[in-house]
């Protein structure tokens, strides 16, 4: 059978018999956003499978409103293991990432072996925080009227990340300037109010780790709210902020390999 068309801008990396690992990234990013995480993964046998969500990176940004809802990276995600040609796999989200590969790995549990997600609002957050069509209006207003300065400036874009050296970092804006601000736009309309998982994550049934950064306050709500009443959740605390993997990356490196290390 012929794999579903995928329309998302994808990069393969890694050992080539390497057990594969899809990364997702967040609002306001790009598959540059695991830089400081890739190599840790290659040395440990991993390949990586890492993806540019629509408007971001050099995805495309489709009119459609239908193409942005989290069900349709549910068929992008699975067509991207069959070009693996993998039965299974690991998964990996951060933030928004994060609630589209839940919904993934809810949706499809007999193609994710376990599973690594980052503080995520998008996800774990009160329906009124994410489901605000107004704000996410507002919001959106913003990106199309500043274009991709508003999208560089962001204060949720990750490129003035102290743990980024200057090539990192020119590294990241080369692939991040290829974004599309409408795009990017219509994800925080279009995406973003469907992600709000609380009603489904308490029967979750993948084995998922929560690396949690501590020094986003704002989360630490959602992270009780996890450790209380998420199936098959494990949380390891760590010093960092909203960007887990880049804040904390050896952190986050080492607890998400460990874990990762216990399914084969």
């Amino acid at each position: 059978m012929t794999p579903p068309e995928i329309d998302l801008n994808y990069v393969i990396d890694g050992p080539v018999d390497g057990r594969p690992v899809l990364f997702v990234h967040g609002i306001l990013t790009c598959h540059a956003h695991w830089l400081l995480n890739l190599p840790a993964f290659h040395e440990a046998g991993f390949r990586s499978i890492t993806v540019d969500l629509l408007g971001h990176g050099a995805s495309p940004s489709p009119e459609d409103e239908a193409a942005y809802h989290p069900d349709r990276y549910v068929d992008r995600f699975s067509a991207l293991r069959e070009l693996v040609d993998a039965d299974r796999w690991f998964v990996v989200g951060q933030s928004l990432g994060a609630a589209l590969t839940l919904n993934y790995a809810m949706s499809r549990p007999d193609e994710v072996i376990a599973h690594v997600v980052t503080n995520s609002h998008s996800a774990f957050g009160e329906l009124d925080r994410i489901r605000n069509p107004a704000s996410a209006r507002e919001r959106a207003q913003q990106m199309i009227d500043g274009g991709i300065d508003a999208v560089m400036r962001h204060p949720l874009n990750p490129r003035r990340a102290r743990a980024f050296s200057d090539a990192q970092r020119a590294s990241f804006d080369d692939a991040m300037l290829l974004s599309n601000a409408t795009g990017i736009a219509r994800t925080m309309m279009y995406t973003s109010p469907h992600t709000p998982l609380r009603h489904r994550l308490p029967t979750n049934p993948v084995e998922t780790l929560l690396v949690a950064g501590d020094r986003e306050e704002a989360f630490t709500a959602a992270r009780q709210w996890v450790e209380e009443h998420a199936g098959n959740f494990r949380v390891e605390r760590v010093s960092a902020t909203h960007a887990v993997n880049i804040s904390a990356c050896d952190d986050f490196n080492r607890i998400a390999i460990e874990f990762l290390n216990r399914y084969q």
